[in-house]
């Protein structure tokens, strides 16, 4: 293995270098909220032009709070389903698996093939921890997951794709879900409409990506995408923000500030 690796990746796929970047530097600041060591080391390995992601604060602050919002949902659903099953759409170079494995999940981290090999020679399946190169839309996408473990006890993480497809995407998403994964509980992070079509975030637009899909709140997200599922309930990052600054929290709590919040939609899908 080389001691640098070359990312050569485009668009939307290229984004995940601009994820590590932030919890990596994250990692290395002053007053860490979370470690990600695992991020440090993979930044440290590859050969690729980090500037952009490093001026880029607005995209940088957006990716640690949704860290702070998600794992403490997903370490709540292991704690509570000892031995689940965790699906993480769109993995790109995340690390969950290395910051909250319990000994007892088994974790399926599933992205295109261009990113799975750049994966593959940075990280390492294990016997808990496995990948899937193929397409969140591919409705055949399930039938690699162990048929022992595709049971009600399976966690779905879809972080940091939706605001790249389009609302009919989202709803294919939802219905392979549905379709494969009775009774699955499913985390994913959701753009405000308005940030989806104003927002700018130069390392992203630097990427040659852009925002498609956008949704203000967590009843419209069930009601146009995810009808069959039960709606149990959602995390605007606004709370994040009130738990680690309460100076703030009258601020980000007015009804105005949730609904132009990021948010985390927390869903049932329908049982067999």
């Amino acid at each position: 293995m080389s001691a640098y690796e070359t990312a050569d990746l485009t668009s939307v796929s290229k984004t995940m270098l601009l994820t590590l970047h932030a919890r990596a530097e994250h990692t290395l600041s002053d007053r860490p909220r979370f470690t990600d060591p695992a991020a440090v080391e993979l930044v440290s390995r590859l050969d690729y032009d980090f500037t952009m992601a490093g001026q880029d604060r607005l995209m940088a602050d957006g990716v640690v709070l949704r860290t702070l919002t998600l794992d403490p949902l997903v370490a709540g659903y292991m704690a509570t389903h000892p031995g689940c099953t965790v699906v993480n759409i769109a993995c790109g170079l995340d690390t969950r698996f290395q910051r909250l494995d319990d000994g007892h999940v088994t974790w399926y981290d599933l992205d295109l093939p261009d990113v799975i090999e750049l994966r593959h020679r940075l990280l390492e399946d294990g016997e808990r921890h496995r990948t899937i190169a193929v397409s969140a839309l591919d409705p055949a996408w399930p039938d690699q997951l162990e048929d022992s473990e595709a049971s009600s006890d399976v966690l779905v993480i879809v972080e940091g794709l939706s605001m790249y497809l389009e609302q009919d995407e989202v709803r294919a998403l939802m219905d392979i879900i549905a379709a494969r994964l009775p009774g699955a509980t499913v985390l994913i992070e959701v753009m405000p409409r308005l940030f989806q079509k104003y927002g700018r975030e130069r390392s992203v637009e630097d990427a040659g990506a852009r925002y498609t899909y956008g949704c203000s709140s967590a009843a419209e997200f069930h009601r146009t995408v995810a009808p069959g599922f039960t709606l149990l309930h959602d995390v605007p990052f606004t709370n994040t923000i009130a738990r680690y600054h309460p100076v703030l929290a009258p601020l980000v709590r007015l009804p105005l500030m949730g609904r132009l919040s990021e948010r985390i939609v927390v869903l049932r899908a329908p049982a067999a």
